[in-house]
């Protein structure tokens, strides 16, 4: 089983979408993997419409468009959501 993840309190907005994808990447607990995504496409979400708008963060929200695709195709191949 992967580790808890991160402290959304210690964890940055820049950093903690990041750090919530990676978690779904490595858990290996398929009970789980459900609600790390859940919680991961929320801090994407969240991270993606607080930069909506912002000229400066092209990089970013593209990587955040990224990992939400692949995001949907995990719920829809892996879990059949």
């Amino acid at each position: 089983m992967a580790s808890k993840g991160p402290t959304p309190q210690t964890t940055s907005p820049f950093l903690q979408w990041r750090e919530e994808y990676a978690a779904v990447l490595q858990e290996t607990d398929y009970k789980m993997l459900f609600k790390r995504v859940e919680i991961a496409e929320a801090a994407l979400l969240s991270r993606r419409e607080l930069l909506m708008g912002s000229s400066d963060h092209h990089k970013e929200l593209g990587e955040i468009q990224q990992a939400v695709d692949q995001l949907r195709t995990m719920k829809r191949d892996v879990l059949n959501f």
